[in-house]
């Protein structure tokens, strides 16, 4: 596998770099007399021929003709594709013979061209000591010119002998006048090499001598990783650059290619790290640490988010990020808490309290608005205070707040009456988002929870229009969900009434926290009329429950029990996404999370978890790794 690997690495790290050789080949002008005028159309016909026998394989005629044009008119690039063809047909005889004549009577650069080829020839048919002597005492006898060892040097690489371009290199960078290190281009032929753990030494070495280079080190390192095809190029990469920060502390470019190496690697704990001791020294990465704070959340790392915004905050109440970062930080905490499921009364009781007094020192604005919702849901559903979270909502409702912001809080809003079990107010309030923000995500949200509202009360025909057209919400999820609960409310309505009517019912006292009741009533469906249809949905609620109560061992064997028995199921992809999650962070079962993840990605490539489900395998796989 690694021998395939460095070969497809090796092949298309040829096609990336061919400008650069061909560079090499590149013909000197010659003087055009009239005779040369004249015969130019001529010229032109024999040319196209040639080159047309030579793509088509046809060797021995393009031989013959780019031979013809080359004694007509001088032109190295005719005897250069002449001597091609010679290989091609492995006349390796008339091969060296032609150019031992050529690199007598030449004295331009084209001579060292022509003395390569000689080589490559000898080494084409075997004789590679002969090439290896021959290619010593060309080097040795070359000028001191940076420009001669450049161009000698691309020749070398054009041909496979990177390793004599390499050592040309060497020889240049220890020559004092010349005054040139030739690390970027050692690095290029160690890369053609497979020599990645040399190529990257040079880069790095490159960025010391030349920082304007940055842009370019780090394009040829992003290369390197998007080609990686076992891992151990990045591997190479991190232990280079994590020594390479400890040898040079000061040098912030080097810190800068780390944290860019740790976002390509998702490795957002070492970014930060880094990204906090630039801005020790520094005193200018605010921006790039709450950046780095929002990626982490995106991407669930919320301990590594938390510490992010737990620095800001810490640094300076006067910091241009503080406001976001006291936001951002009870966001994550709650969003964390939420996921552990083991926060009581007490603890949500001193975090909504801590939100008032957040919000005291930052106001109600549009930068607060997302922690004032948490602490009205904390207040209708974790503290049983409806009427506080309702005056708190519909307060910040009279302010100079943004479109979106304004129906933000009316969703809670909304989401709390239907809690208090106020149908039509919530409605309502489903209704206006729905109206004004039409076209938008949270649109599609309130048309969606106006449509589970009516599911809950049993206006099955209504919930099931709206959500039909849901089915092509721009959202992924919403459409999802809309997919669900629609197939829901389709397959029972024609099977049976009154175990939909029964399993709605059990969906509101979800909703409501009513999970004795929830329990009772999917119970009822079961006893009353079991049906392929309902099982995996009442599976699946049966879950939620066991999983909101802290039974996580009840919630893993009942997923299971979907995705296993019931592996057709539109709620099959669904049931394995939550186990993972489960087993992941809660169990802490890593493998059997990974398997979980594994099995989605490859048996539910059409579910819109896949790309969640990838990354979280990554994410556990490194860890692993």
């Amino acid at each position: 596998m690694r021998y395939l690997a460095r070969l497809f690495f090796f092949v298309v790290t040829l096609l990336f770099f061919s400008a650069e050789q061909m560079s090499a080949q590149v013909p000197l002008p010659q003087r055009n007399t009239s005779k040369d005028q004249s015969a130019q159309p001529q010229r032109q016909v024999n040319e196209q021929l040639a080159r047309s026998f030579y793509n088509n394989k046809e060797y021995d005629k393009a031989a013959e003709l780019y031979n013809q044009l080359y004694l007509q008119h001088n032109y190295y690039h005719y005897f250069s594709q002449y001597i091609e063809c010679l290989l091609f047909l492995e006349n390796y005889e008339e091969a060296e013979k032609s150019l031992k004549s050529f690199i007598k009577r030449d004295n331009t650069t084209n001579k060292w061209k022509a003395q390569i080829n000689l080589a490559y020839v000898y080494q084409k048919n075997g004789e590679t000591e002969k090439a290896d002597k021959y290619l010593k005492k060309m080097i040795g006898d070359l000028p001191e010119d940076r420009n001669v060892f450049s161009q000698v040097a691309n020749t070398l690489r054009s041909k496979d002998f990177d390793e004599y371009a390499i050592i040309l290199y060497d020889r240049g960078s220890a020559i004092s006048s010349m005054n040139y290190k030739f690390y970027m281009e050692k690095a290029l032929a160690y890369q053609s090499m497979m020599n990645f753990e040399k190529a990257t030494e040079n880069y790095l070495l490159q960025l010391e001598t030349e920082p304007d280079d940055y842009e370019i080190i780090k394009s040829r390192l992003s290369f390197m990783i998007r080609y990686d095809m076992d891992g151990s190029v990045t591997d190479i990469m991190r232990i280079a650059l994590l020594k390479k920060s400890q040898e040079r502390p000061e040098d912030v470019l080097i810190a800068e290619l780390l944290v860019w190496f740790a976002l390509q690697m998702k490795d957002y704990e070492m970014a930060l790290n880094q990204e906090i001791a630039i801005d020790r020294r520094m005193n200018d990465r605010e921006y790039d640490i709450i950046y780095l704070a929002r990626i982490a959340r995106d991407n669930e790392q919320y301990d590594v988010a938390i510490t992010a915004y737990d620095y800001l905050i810490k640094k300076s109440k006067e910091g241009a990020y503080y406001p976001e970062a006291v936001v951002g930080l009870t966001e994550v905490q709650y969003v964390k808490s939420e996921i552990d499921g083991n926060s009581d009364y007490d603890f949500y009781s001193e975090f909504e309290k801590r939100i008032e007094n957040e919000c005291l020192e930052l106001g109600i604005n549009d930068k607060t608005v997302p922690i004032l919702i948490i602490r009205a849901e904390i207040l209708a559903f974790k503290l049983d205070d409806n009427e506080k979270a309702i005056t708190l909502l519909n307060d910040a409702l009279t302010l100079n707040l943004s479109k979106l912001n304004k129906a933000k809080l009316k969703m809670k809003l909304a989401d709390i009456y239907l809690f208090k079990e106020e149908v039509w107010e919530a409605t309502l309030l489903y209704s206006q988002i729905d109206k004004s923000m039409k076209e938008e995500p949270i649109g599609h949200e309130a048309r969606f929870k106006n449509a589970q509202l009516r599911y809950y009360i049993g206006e099955f025909d209504w919930a099931l229009s709206v959500l039909n057209i849901l089915k092509s919400a721009t959202s992924k999820l919403i459409a999802n969900d809309a997919m669900t609960l629609s197939l829901v409310i389709s397959d029972n309505l024609e099977y049976d009434t009154i175990a939909l009517q029964r399993l709605a019912k059990a969906d509101f006292y979800i909703y409501q926290k009513r999970y004795d009741l929830a329990n009772q009533m999917l119970d009822s469906v079961n006893t009353y009329n079991p049906n392929e249809y309902s099982m995996p949905y009442l599976l699946m609620r049966k879950a939620q429950i066991a999983y909101d109560n802290s039974e996580f061992e009840t919630a893993d064997s009942l997923y299971k029990r979907i995705y296993q028995g019931y592996s057709d199921s539109y709620m099959a992809d669904d049931a394995l996404l939550k186990d993972a999650i489960l087993l992941e962070k809660i169990l802490n079962k890593k493998e059997e999370a990974m398997e979980c993840y594994a099995k989605l990605i490859d048996e539910y490539t059409a579910s819109v978890y896949v790309a969640q489900a990838r990354n979280a395998y990554r994410r556990l796989r490194e860890i692993e790794n």
